[in-house]
């Protein structure tokens, strides 16, 4: 998360200046959005994954550096490309999907160097455990999308997660307690 604001305020920036009365409100495209996560597995390969639904908020107030970010990730989509996994990684030993159908992230804090977001720190809930996290931006641009010429926003934000923070501890050891964790964000100007 961290990485869309950013984006977003310099949208705002390059589209009005520093007369920005009120934050400018994008919602996630949940069909150009997801998440993705990396984990290391039997120590010799790393296996890829990714959730394929997100929705979420951004609102942002580029004069004042200010501003939120909200994502809902739908954890029954997740995939890693094979069904058996996929079956075992939604079932009570790892996600729980039929009890915790739903991860969570809420920032509490935005991160610029200048006028350019560059991370931001926040919470993430994982199988109703909700643990602090700090989110780097690591791409970001903002423009036009030129099929529809709404006002948008895409980036990547990044970060590295213990797996056994949030309970998620069966088989430590074969596969590892770090996760990399990546949300790719597409969002659009809120329509008033």
């Amino acid at each position: 998360m961290k990485l869309a604001l950013l984006i977003v305020g310099l949208l705002v920036l390059a589209a009005g200046g520093s007369a920005v009365a009120a934050p400018e409100t994008y919602r996630v495209d949940p069909e150009l959005s997801s998440t993705e996560f990396a984990v290391r597995h039997l120590g010799l390969s790393t296996q890829h994954g990714r959730f394929g639904r997100m929705e979420g908020t951004i609102a942002i107030d580029a004069e004042e550096h200010t501003g939120a970010m909200d994502f809902v990730v739908d954890a029954t989509t997740v995939d890693t490309g094979w069904g058996a996994r996929d079956a075992w990684l939604r079932g009570e030993d790892m996600f729980d999907v039929a009890r915790f159908p739903v991860i969570r992230f809420h920032s509490t804090q935005l991160v610029f160097n200048q006028n350019r977001l560059i991370g931001m720190s926040g919470l993430l809930t994982l199988r109703d455990v909700t643990r602090p996290v700090n989110l780097r931006i690591e791409h970001m641009q903002c423009g036009r999308d030129p099929d529809g010429g709404r006002e948008g926003c895409g980036a990547d934000a990044v970060s590295t997660i213990k797996r056994s923070d949030f309970g998620l501890t069966h088989v430590l050891g074969l596969v590892s307690d770090n996760i990399d964790l990546s949300f790719q964000v597409t969002a659009f100007r809120a329509q008033q």
